[in-house]
């Protein structure tokens, strides 16, 4: 049983998700829900993307002020040694006195060592750099020989230095990077210069140089401690090198010491970079971003967000289907069963043990009452259709046979047409036609078939009256085919002949005629007979009015006259269409009959039947 349950709900479920109200609002909501899901998740990484931006360009400026700090520190310490140096009096004496005339090897002795003395006294940082003095024209005149290389030395066998010879000289700080005068030092020492010339205060003349050889590899330490402290247990953090270049774009110092003394166009730089100017050394502090661990942290951050969000429409889509099953599957139910009662079956009954409220289990049992009550009442409706049957024919055992009075008529016609009686012939074979169209059941015949029937009506009439009545039938050939309610011209014709004419006289005329209008027929019935009083016209219309408005469509059979028109008309083709009458008294009486265009068509033979036919 448990089966054949589950295979029932089974069907059940397909059925609703075939394009239903349910399945759609089910969809909506689901849809509405990751909609707003989705759009409240970009909001909120748009975001978090945007506070990581900038608390990541905050923290990499910091960076770059702080290596900007201790750039210019080391710089500073240098140039200070500098500057120290050249305003010393007694190193100004003895660069002077080293280059006149007389000037002998034990007077150069002494004052090396004065030089020297005046070094150490000067040092101010723990730094390494030493000082070189050298002559007008570049050559040195003193020197540490622990760095430099024996040989003659000259400071301007650089070229690049030479190019700049004209700025040294006016200059007070003149900042090399380490790869001009790499040569010319011993192990890794890897020097930048701090440049000052000594002028004759008398013609401003360049009497010498003072230099003042730095280590590089203090910025290479400076780079790397500060790189060191923003990545955390040997990981990636938001810097993935730091580098600091010369006035030439060259490398002094990297992070990466496979980069040093490379120009900054043959560098290979993935990531985005932030780039400090120094304002008084002319260098450049680059730090190149790792848009990975960006990204990385991005992510990091957003997945527990993430993860929430997901708990939470999990939650809400079990609630939706905790309401589709308690709510919604009784409700689709029920219309399953009303859909059902609709093509006639009602022994539908619900099961309202599904319904998990009062009020729904209220409303199946209101339905399940209300098809029991349906049952009794078409029990009821068709054992009364039965008698109603029975009863119809036993009546009709008592009614004359159609049939056996048309073959009668076709008897009457033959031996009228053997005894030569034309007048009788005619009679009984429009009689027959007259039959033999009543007998047919359908409500809607043709226009032109209900022309037919009104002219043989036309030929019994012609003899009764011996031609003193006249008879005009004009309908346009192309309403000919158009679908009209059956015997809608005779009674109207009958009743023209039986109130317009008292006396018959020679010049009594009908006129039929009949024409298109737009989605409309119009068929006019007009006789030339004493016609209506005002006050009978008054009554006449009034009387149509009721019968176009009554709903019940069951006719009076004994009616035959203008209102019973007016009804069948009114039922078969709506309340817009039927009967208007006019009427001028002592001149005649026009009917219009107006109808709705169905469908059109020509009829071949005449459009008109004259009053002698």
């Amino acid at each position: 049983m448990k089966h054949i349950q589950r295979r029932k709900n089974l069907r059940f479920l397909r059925h609703i998700t075939k394009n239903t109200i349910i399945f759609k609002v089910t969809s909506l909501c689901l849809s509405a829900v990751f909609l707003i899901a989705i759009i409240v998740g970009s909001i909120l990484g748009t975001k978090i993307y945007s506070l990581l931006q900038e608390e990541n360009k905050t923290y990499l400026e910091n960076l770059l002020h702080n290596l900007n700090l201790g750039v210019e520190n080391i710089i500073s310490n240098a140039n200070r040694a500098n500057r120290m140096l050249i305003s010393h009096v007694e190193t100004q004496e003895i660069l002077i006195r080293c280059q006149k005339d007389g000037y002998d090897a034990q007077a150069y002795q002494n004052d090396s060592a004065t030089l020297s003395y005046i070094i150490n006294t000067l040092t101010i940082t723990d730094s390494l750099f030493f000082a070189c003095f050298y002559d007008a024209q570049g050559n040195v005149l003193f020197r540490d020989n622990v760095f430099l290389q024996s040989g003659k030395i000259n400071l301007f066998q650089d070229l690049w230095l030479l190019s700049h010879k004209e700025s040294i000289d006016d200059r007070s700080l003149f900042l090399v990077s380490p790869n001009h005068l790499q040569q010319q030092f011993y192990r890794d020492f890897r020097p930048f210069m701090i440049i000052r010339p000594l002028k004759d205060i008398t013609n401003q003349e360049v009497v010498a140089y003072v230099v003042v050889y730095a280590d590089c590899r203090d910025f290479q330490s400076l780079l790397e401690e500060n790189l060191k402290t923003i990545s955390s247990n040997n990981q990636e953090g938001p810097v993935s090198a730091i580098r600091l270049l010369d006035g030439e774009g060259k490398v002094i110092a990297s992070t990466n010491s496979e980069e040093n003394g490379m120009k900054s166009s043959e560098l290979s730089i993935s990531g985005e970079t932030m780039v400090k100017n120094l304002e008084n050394a002319g260098f450049q502090i680059v730090i190149e971003q790792n848009s990975s661990y960006f990204f990385s942290t991005f992510f990091r951050t957003l997945e527990p967000i993430l993860i929430l969000s997901l708990l939470l429409l999990c939650t809400l889509g079990l609630l939706i289907v905790m309401v589709f099953r308690k709510i919604l599957f009784p409700l689709k139910q029920l219309t399953f069963g009303m859909s059902r009662i609709g093509k006639g079956e009602f022994q539908v009954q619900l099961d309202e043990s599904i319904c998990h409220d009062d009020d729904m289990r209220n409303v199946y049992h209101g339905f399940n009452k209300m098809v029991t009550k349906i049952n009794a009442l078409i029990t009821n409706v068709y054992n009364q259709q039965i008698l109603l049957k029975s009863a119809q024919l036993q009546n009709l055992k008592y009614q004359i046979n159609p049939h056996f009075l048309y073959n009668t008529l076709q008897t009457i016609e033959s031996i009228a047409e053997i005894r030569d009686t034309p007048e009788v012939q005619i009679i009984a074979t429009s009689l027959a036609q007259m039959f033999r169209y009543n007998l047919e059941p359908e409500n809607f015949v043709p226009l032109k078939d209900e022309i037919a029937h009104l002219e043989c009506y036309f030929s019994i009439e012609r003899i009764r009256f011996r031609n003193h009545l006249h008879f005009t039938i004009s309908i346009a050939p192309d309403i000919y085919d158009v679908p009209v309610p059956k015997f809608i011209l005779q009674p109207l014709v009958e009743n023209a002949i039986l109130h317009g004419f008292p006396s018959h006289s020679a010049d009594s005329c009908i006129y039929i005629t009949g024409e298109r209008q737009d989605d409309k027929i119009r068929i006019h019935v007009i006789d030339n007979g004493r016609g209506i009083e005002h006050s009978k016209l008054l009554e006449l219309r009034e009387k149509l009015l009721l019968a176009s408005q009554q709903e019940d469509p069951i006719l009076n059979s004994d009616s035959i006259g203008i209102s019973n028109v007016q009804k069948r008309i009114a039922n078969c083709c709506g309340k817009e269409y039927g009967l208007n009458l006019f009427s001028d008294y002592g001149k005649g009486t026009h009917i219009v009959i107006e109808l709705p265009l169905q469908e059109g068509g020509k009829r071949d033979d005449s459009a008109s039947t004259g009053c002698g036919r």
